[in-house]
Order: C-alpha cells, then structure tokens, then sequence
C-alpha cells in the first residue's frame, strides 16, 4: 500500500517512453502498469513514426499522452518531445527495451518528496544481456560530480526529477545522437546534486541502439571512433562552463588512474594473444571436426560391408544347405551315374572358393576395424589435447584478469589511505609547487641511496650550536635537492602562517593529565616555533596511548615563548642558554618517572597506530631495547627504514629516496640503531647506561653510541614499518664545515670507545648494503610459491602459512616471494604471515629473474613450491647457473599433480594411454631433479620422487594442534563441506556438485530436514545450479571454528585430488567425524569405520552419511580415532624439528 506523503497528495509522475518500435517495447510497457505508486502518466514518444498498434492492447491499463510526429525523430528530438508533452511533477525516461521494477518509481520519490534541495534521485541498474538474463555488471555508483565529468555512469531510466529543473532551460542538444543522455545530466548537476538509492529496481539490456558500451573501453577516447568524437565534443561544450578547481580535480583523476588505464592496456595485449591462440584451438578444431567426417564416412563403409558380408553368408549358408540335401541325394544316386560324381566335385570346388572369398573379406574387414581403431585413438589424443589447450587458455585469461582486478582494487586502497593520511594533508601546499619545478610528483623519490653517509640525525641546527649546522644528507642530484628545498621553503611559510593564526587566537593546546602514564615524550625546542606548532597538534590528533609531554627549550629567540605559554599539562624546561640536543635530552629523562622514554623531534609528524604500536613492540619483547620508526620526508619517499653501522663508525639510513611502500621496508627487523627523530626506549635502560654520552655533545652520534651499548647489554633495535613518521628533515646553508668536522670528530670518538662491536660490522660500502640491513647474521631463505597463503584460500596455501611462520620463529631471515599473483593489500598479507617476514610484492614472473639478480649471494636457501613455480624458477636459473652459487635449493612438492589431472581427465570420459600417463608425471618429476632437496608431504609421494632420481627426499606435511569442539552429538545438525570453490573443474567443485546431485536426494529420503553448510569461496558460476534452500553458501570466514562446532557430519567427496587432504585433517582435529572417498583415505593412510567412513558410489556415500549421522555410538568412536590420528600425523614438535634439520 502507498503512503508516502508525495503519493497521498497524488503528485503525478510523468514517465517519457521513446520508442521505434522494438518488441521489448511490450515488457517496458508492463513494467510500468505494475509500478506500486498509483499517479503515473506515460507519454509514448513514436520516435520512428511507425505503427505501434501492436501494443495497443497495454493502452488500457495506461494513462497514456502519444506523441506521434509525422516524421522520425532522433533520440535527443524524442527526448524534447516528451518534456513538452509531459505534465507530471517528477519526470523520468525510459527506453523501449529496457524496464523498471514494480516498486522503483515508488523509492524514487520517496527520497525526492522528503528533500529541499536535492531534486534529482537514481537507482542502482542491473545489466542483461539481449535476452534479458543478468550479466555480473550493476550501474551502483554513488554521485560524484567530477566523476560524472569524465564519464557518463547514470543509465537514462534510472533518474526521476523534479520538474522546476526544467525552468531553468533544461533541455537535450538536438546536435547530440550520442551521449545526450550525459550532456542532460551535467545541466541538471548545474542546479542540484543527484542521490543514489542503492538498490537494484532497473535493469538494462545491453545491445539496444542506446548501448554505448564497446568490447575495448579504451575506444571511448579515441577521435577515429564515434563515442570519443561525441566525447570530445561534450568536454568541448563544457569546458568553458566548469570551474578551474573542478577541471584541476578532474585532471588529478585522470592522472592518478593511469596505472590503471596501463593495468588496462596489459589485459589488453593479454587478450589479443588469447585471441591468437584461440585461432590456433580453431585450426586444432577443424582438425579434429575433418578427422570425425573420416571417422563417419568409415564406419559407413564398415557398415555397408558388414551388411554384404552378412548377406553373403546367409548366401553360403543356403548353399551349405543346398550342398547337403545334394549330398545326401548324390550318395543315392552316385551308383547310377558318374556324371553325379563330377557335379559333386565341381560344387565342392565352388563351395571352396566361396569360402576363401569370405575369408579374404573378413581379414579385409578386420583391418578396417583395426584402421577404424586407430582413428578413434587418433581423435581422442587430438580431444584432449584441444582439451588441455583450452583449459591452459581459459586458466590463463582467469588468472590475468584477478591478478589485474587485484592490482587495481589495491591502487585503489592506497590512493585512499594516501589522501586520509596526516601527511598528505599537511603537504598539500607543496605538492603544486614541487610539480611545477621538478615535472613530477616522484621526482625526489627516485633518488639514488646508493650513496653513504654520516648519522642522520635530524636537529635543528641551533640545537647543535648557536652557529647554524646543517644536517648531514646524503648527496642527491642538485636538481632534486633544489625542488627539496624548494618544497620545504613553501612548507615553511605554509606553517608560519598557521602560527600566526594561532597566536592571534585565543586557543591552549590542552594536553592529557592523566594518572599512570607509561610513556614519557620528549621535545628539544630550539626556534621553529612554526613546525613545533604543527608537531604539537600531530600529537594531539594521533597520540592513542597515555602519555606525559616534557618539553626542553633551549632559549629560542623566536615565537617559541609564545607557543610555549599556550601549552596546558606540559612539564616544560626552560634553559637560559642554548645546551644542545644530548644535554636536554638528559635533562628531561632525570625528571621523568614513567616505564617509556620516546624522543620525538619538533618537526615531525606522527600518524595513525603510531604510538601504541611502538610501545606493543617494546613491551611485548624483553630482548628490544629500542625501537624506531619508518620516517617518510614531505615528498612521500622515504628518509630511512633503519640505519646501518659501518667498520668505520659512519652511518647509512637503509632505503632513502625510495617507495616507503615497497616490500623491503614494510617488515620488521633488527638493525644497527634508528633515528632520533622517532626513538623508543625503557627509561630504566637509558638510566642504567648513563644516558646520552655528553661527549657526544651538542649532538651528533649519541644514538648510534646509546644502541650500541644498548646491543652490547644484550638488547635488540628494532625497525618496526608499522610505526610511521613524516619528516620535514632540516638543511641549512650556512656551518657546513664545522658540521662536518663536529660529525668527524664524534665518529673517532664512537670508533674509540667501540671497537670491538665495529669489528663485526661490514665495511663501508653501497654493495653491503643489502646483507648489513639486518643486525643479526642469521641465514637468508627465500620461499616462493603462487601467492600470499591466506589459509582460507585452501589449495595447500595454509601448508605454506604455516611453514613461512614457523620458519620465522628460527634463526634465520625470511623473504617470501609470491610469483603468480604478486597483487596484495598489505593489512591483509601481516594478518596471515608473521610480521619479521620480507614479503617481494608487486614483481612476480616478470621481476624473478631481475631479483635473482640484484640478491645474487644474498641467499643460502631457496625453496620453491608447486611444479609450475619450479618450471619458471628453473627456466631462469638455467640461463644463468651463478645466480645460485653457494646456494641450497629445495623443491617443496606441496603436492604431485600428474596424478590428479590424470584421475579428472577419466572421470570425464577421456582416454589416455599408459604411456601417456607416464610421460605426465615424469615431466613433473623431472622439474624436482635440478634442486638439492625434495619436501613431500607423505610417503606415497615421496617414494615417487626417489624412485625418480631424487634421492635426498624429506616428508614433511601438516601441522595441527587439536582443539575439538564442546558441542556433543545431540548438540549438532547438519552437514560441512569445506573448501575454495572459485575454479571451475577443481576437484572441490566437482566434488560439491557430484555430491548434491548424486548423494543429496538419497540422503534426503532418510533424514528430509537435512542441511548443508558449504563454507568457502564460492565464486564458481556452476554453483548457481544447485542453489536450494536446504543448501547455504557461506562463502569465505575470517573463523570457521563455529561452523565446526555447529554441524554433525564433515563430508569430503573427492573424486581427483594430490598430496594430503589437509581439510580432513582439519576436521578431525575440530572434532567432527568425516565421510571421505576411498582416495583421500588412502592419501591420508585412514582406514574405514577407524578414523573416518569410506564410500565412491552414490549410493553407498549416502548410507555412509545417513550412518555417521545417526548413530552416536559410531559417531563418538570415528571421532575419537581421528582426534589421536591427527595428533600422530600433525604432530607440531615433528614439524618443527624437521624444519629445523631442513635449515640449520
């Protein structure tokens, strides 16, 4: 029933129908008359002036207005035609192929009546192809003007507005055909805002005349095609009308989508190559389509000789009859005549022939049949080799495609995490200016770091001296640090005027005073009053742990008083001259009496998780002494990503002038010591070492001393990426020289007192760089296989979580590098592996051989999983056998998959030889032969490795800790199934659907209320055919525990499968009891009615099921056997103590 307002007052809605007459024509109609909100009028443009009495029997039902011209009408024509015929309140279009949903003009003005100044509202719109079925693609886009700029994202019928829109000289350009619709909207948006509804009530047929969508999106922007000549003729109409800021918004879109627009032109070139090797299937195809017209024209001659030969038989066969009553007749008759006896012979002689005759024919038949036998042979090995083309293409353009999906969604989530940073916002100022000066935005970035130099400590140069010293950098190119200083001159003025603004105001900046705090932070003020401003209030804004704020100023001579006297909660030390960074840092730690010291300098800014992750980091771990941060400059490339100590006492920060974002610097690790700039430490450490050395005063090397002796008491300094910082980084003009030689004379003072530390430290040099990055000298391992292991990805990627995390719980240095889909957001790759863990994003197939490169003699271990990882791995060793010198290789066979492929292929019906089975799995063997070591994960398939050639073969499967649910047999209901279902033709999809259409309906009879809980990504188109409501996909859990808890019966029907059903494991370690094939039984080396129930048959499965289910006493006994069978078999002390013997 109605009761919006609008409708009570009976607003009428004016609904503008252009139409040439298509047969969809009678769904739009339909679609209208059972529209909900009851005042609708239609106005039935005839835009092709033909004769639409077909529908005239929809009329009726219709508050109809024709508009019947006497000559066709364009689309923009139509269009004007219909607002000067409509009467309504609200006015929307629609086309004659597409339709509505009963209750979208309803929703529509719902919103609008209730609103007073937005008179524009759309749905969201459902795409379908030419017949009307859905398409996976929804117009769901929320309203954003300059996105309504570039593009047009609002389907025509999805709209209603209000029609006072139309006073305002609203109309549609008759010299538009294409993209009128869009040109409409942008007059609209010059007088109201749109708003979504976001719900799908409309639904658009792609194909139709109005459709401007074409296979390649990038032809839209392209002048020898009619939609970018129409394009370029909207923004050329436009552009006069839009405001600089907008068009600069615009253009900011354009450029930050172009790696998209590159991601694009990738899936472009990938698609053409598919095409060309679609080109080749076809050929095969007509191959094959030639070889079954053979193939049919022979067994129509096979037939018709059958059919002689059949009929000559029952020819010799009348003879033979003939030829006995003869005999016998002859026999009677052969004492009266001798002329019997020669017919007699001669009939024999006949009967003879005929024989021969027929023998000849046979042998000739039979080799036909033998000929027709190895066409047949020929056609299937031509099937399956068209078979596997197709699945290699197919699997091929699926992966491209997620892989390119994934980059672009992970572009996406970073620009946001970009712009929402504190960063971004304070640097807005400079990003303009450095753009204009320099040509780009990455400029700066790119900067070698190839380069050493002394600590970079970061003080402001009057907290050194009163004489101005420069910070010590390391030497970029002239350009880059004229554009730094540049940006950070504008940064400056932008931070004194924000000073200023305070001052003249009346505002405090109010600390926390809180009792119980545990940290303690402490700033060294010498001037800059403007960047301590800025500090200040990034602390404020960010600080999320309690905290008490000691500052030290050293006599400014500038508006520091002034800012200081705004301050409220603040312990502040006011020195009457200048006493430099070591001697007030000692000040303010003496009157300090919490657990945790952090030195912060006054011109940085810290972010979001700052603050309460340094101090986790420290308070988790007895063995750090010190933690520090990864410190960003203004630009957006990074300052250091913890330092490195040289023999000879200088200093390198590790990464500067690269991507921040980059896969070295984003995992936490040990090193030599961290800047000033952000350093944590337990204040009864820095007390029990004396604090800073004095000697080291005004500043320069006390950090580097304090670490070190912090590492020489037996503490650890830890990096931690998670921990940010932008950094304005001072330089200054003037005191270079006696900067340099304070720097000079501070590092023999570090050399002096610490020499036998230095004597481990690597000597001076950017090719150490890579191997000094680390304080520990634990052995390097890289682990490559398909991707980040998220378990809930099944696919033996749990395996692999599990081995990289307890590899980093070794001693040794961990990098994983993901080589197929290489695309990854990184809150999501440290929820799954351990935070010490180098994870190589972004580089994959193309970027291994150029990294073997770069690490060569990095590494002492190298693992590589799965078959296809080795083929790559290999091809790029191969061409280079020294990129692996002195360097162990494991091949982790996470399962061996010939077999399996094998096993699917005679499901489906396919033949194969013996010796071609053989030759599949020797060639996935033969790629395990070139490394040193084989992991298997179980006997079966480690036997096959060795009786291969690969003797040095290790087991090494699962591991489990067995945690069964509280739930008891009468507690539970239901059935579990378990795993990734996103690849059509996996050995879980066929087994899901083999399952709910063979086993189900059996099972159903004995237990009609029973329900099925599939858990896992179910993304695979077929699982639509089995959608019942006794059957609920859960899709992917972040925890299944519940689930596990919950349900009665695991069920497994895997009919194809490798290496170890993990999934079995996991349920049996849950607690519930599972029914499993008699293959994965065997994989686990499980027995029937022991540690779970067996079945291959429908029918037998069901019963199997229908037992388990029913019978505690069974169920009780299952369980308890698989509970101390994965005990046994998953044993976490084995693993890790083979992990350990693999990598000592």
């Amino acid at each position: 029933m109605v009761t919006d307002k609008a409708a009570e007052q009976g607003q009428l809605v004016s609904i503008i129908c252009r139409t040439i007459g298509r047969s969809e024509l009678e769904q739009a109609l339909n679609s209208v008359i059972a529209q909900t909100y009851p005042k609708i009028e239609l106005v039935l443009v005839n835009a092709a002036a033909g004769d639409l009495s077909g529908f005239s029997s929809l009329y009726d039902a219709l508050n109809v207005v024709h508009v019947a011209p006497d000559e066709s009408l364009t689309r923009s024509q139509s269009a004007n035609a219909g607002l000067e015929a409509a009467s309504g309140k609200y006015i929307m279009f629609l086309d004659d192929d597409d339709w509505i949903a009963e209750e979208h003009v309803q929703n529509l003005v719902n919103f609008i009546a209730g609103q007073s100044t937005i008179k524009a509202a759309y749905s969201s719109v459902q795409k379908t192809d030419s017949a009307g079925n859905n398409i996976p693609y929804v117009f769901a886009s929320d309203y954003d003007p300059i996105v309504l700029m570039r593009d047009n994202y609002i389907p025509i019928h999805a709209v209603l507005f209000d029609r006072t829109l139309l006073d305002a000289n609203c109309r549609f350009d008759e010299s538009l055909d294409i993209y009128e619709d869009w040109d409409f909207w942008l007059q609209l948006s010059q007088h109201t805002d749109f708003h979504h509804l976001d719900a799908v009530t409309a639904f658009y047929r792609q194909g139709g005349d109005s459709d401007t969508a074409v296979d390649d999106a990038r032809l839209r922007y392209r002048s020898d095609n009619a939609l970018g000549k129409s394009r370029a003729t909207i923004f050329s109409k436009w552009k006069s009308q839009w405001s600089g800021e907008a068009i600069n918004h615009l253009f900011g879109d354009l450029d930050q989508s172009s790696e998209i627009n590159d991601l694009a032109n990738q899936l472009d070139s990938s698609n053409k190559r598919l095409e060309e090797e679609f080109k080749k299937s076809d050929k095969l195809s007509n191959v094959l389509t030639k070889t079954q017209r053979d193939l049919d024209q022979s067994r129509q001659e096979t037939h018709l000789k059958e059919v002689a030969l059949a009929e000559k038989q029952h020819e010799l066969t009348n003879l033979a009859n003939q030829l006995d009553s003869s005999n016998k007749r002859l026999e009677e008759e052969f004492k009266k005549s001798d002329k019997l006896s020669n017919v007699l012979t001669k009939t024999q002689r006949d009967l003879d022939q005929s024989r021969q005759e027929t023998h000849l024919k046979e042998v000739a038949l039979a080799e036909k049949q033998h000929e027709l036998t190895n066409k047949q042979l020929e056609l299937t090995h031509i099937q399956l080799e068209l078979t596997r083309k197709l699945d290699e293409l197919a699997f091929s353009k699926q992966d491209t495609e997620k892989h390119l999906k994934l980059h672009i969604a992970e572009l996406e989530h970073a620009l946001h995490l970009v712009h929402s940073s504190l960063s971004w916002r304070v640097t807005r100022p400079l990003r303009g200016l450095k753009a204009l000066v320099s040509g780009g935005p990455k400029s700066a970035a790119m900067a070698s770091a190839d380069s050493t130099s002394e600590p970079v400590v970061e003080r402001t140069p009057e907290v050194v001296a009163d004489a101005a010293i420069p910070t010590p950098v390391q030497e970029l190119p002239d350009q880059i640090v004229s554009n730094g200083q540049d940006a950070k001159a504008a940064h400056d003025r932008q931070a004194k005027a924000e000073l200023k603004k305070f001052l003249a105001s009346d505002e405090l900046l109010n600390f926390p005073a809180e009792e119980g705090v545990i940290l303690t932070i402490v700033l060294v003020f010498y001037n800059q009053a403007q960047l301590s401003l800025l500090c200040l209030r990034s602390l404020l804004e960010h600080a999320d742990v309690s905290y008490r704020l000691t500052i030290v100023d050293n006599n400014s001579s500038d508006d520091t008083g002034k800012l200081l006297d705004r301050l409220e909660n603040v312990l502040l030390i006011r020195n009457d001259a200048n006493l430099g960074f070591v001697k007030a840092v000692n000040q303010a730690a003496a009157q300090s009496d919490t657990d945790y010291l952090l030195l912060l300098n006054n011109d940085a800014l810290i972010e979001d998780d700052t603050l309460s992750t340094a101090v986790d980091t420290i308070r988790n771990d007895k063995l750090v002494g010190a933690v520090g941060a990864r410190i960003e400059l203004l630009d957006g490339s990074l300052q250091e990503a913890g330092s490195i100590i040289w023999s000879d006492g200088s200093c390198l920060g590790y990464g500067r002038g690269q991507n921040p974002n980059d896969g070295e610097f984003m995992y936490q690790r040990d090193v030599d010591y961290c800047s000033g700039a952000f350093l944590l430490f337990r204040h009864s450490d820095f007390v029990d070492l004396g604090g800073f050395d004095e000697v080291f005063a005004p500043a320069y090397y006390e950090e580097s001393d304090f670490c070190i002796r912090l590492q020489e008491s037996g503490k650890r300094i830890v990096y931690n990426p998670r921990v940010r910082l932008t950094h304005y980084e001072f330089a200054s003009s003037g005191g270079m020289q006696d900067a340099s030689k304070l720097q000079q004379a501070h590092q023999q003072i570090l050399c002096d007192k610490h020499p036998e530390f230095l004597a481990n430290r690597m000597d001076n040099s950017s090719n150490n760089a890579l191997l000094a990055r680390t304080a520990n000298k634990h052995p390097n391992i890289l682990l490559i296989d398909d991707r980040v292991p998220h378990p809930s990805l099944g696919s033996g990627y749990p395996r692999c979580a599990q081995l990289l995390n307890s590899l980093s719980k070794l001693d040794l240095n961990i990098s994983f590098y993901p080589l197929q889909f290489p695309i990854d957001d990184w809150s999501d790759v440290y929820e799954t592996l351990d935070r010490t863990i180098e994870v190589l994003l972004g580089r994959g197939r193309a970027g291994l051989s150029s990294f073997l490169q770069e690490r060569r003699g990095f590494y002492q271990f190298v693992v590589v999983s799965r078959v296809h990882n080795m083929e790559c791995f290999n091809s790029v060793v191969d061409q280079e056998s020294e990129l692996l010198e002195g360097c162990k290789v494991f091949y982790d066979a996470e399962a061996v998959f010939a077999p399996r492929e094998i096993m699917k292929m005679e499901l489906l019906g396919q033949y194969i030889s013996e010796e071609d089975k053989q030759k599949l799995i020797a060639k996935e063997l033969e790629q395990a032969l070139s490394a040193d070591s084989v992991i298997a994960v179980s006997e079966s398939e480690a036997s096959l490795y060795r009786d291969a050639g690969a003797e040095d073969t290790v087991i090494l499967g699962h591991t489990l800790q067995v945690n069964p649910g509280s739930s008891e047999f009468d507690e539970r209901q239901g059935l579990l199934f378990v795993g990734a279902l996103r690849d059509e033709g996996s050995p879980n999809v066929d087994s899901l659907l083999w399952f709910v259409i063979n086993v189900l309906p059996l099972i159903e009879r004995e237990i009609p209320d029973i329900e099925l809980l599939v858990v896992g990504d179910s993304s695979a188109p077929s699982l639509a055919s089995i959608k019942r409501d006794n059957i609920k996909l859960a899709g992917r859990l972040d925890s299944i525990e519940a689930s596990y808890n919950k349900c009665r019966v695991f069920i497994a029907p895997t009919r194809f499968a490798a290496g170890i059903p993990h999934k079995v494991h996991e349920a049996a370690a849950h607690g519930i009891p599972s029914v499993t094939t008699d293959l994965l039984a065997e994989q686990l080396g499980w027995n029937d009615e022991d540690q779970l129930l067996v079945a291959d048959t429908a029918e037998h499965y069901a019963a199997q099921c229908v037992r388990l289910y029913q019978d505690s006493e069974l169920w009780n006994k299952v369980r308890a056997a698989g509970l101390a069978a994965v005990a046994e078999d998953c044993s976490d002390e084995k693993f890790q103590a083979t992990l350990k013997s693999l990598f000592p």
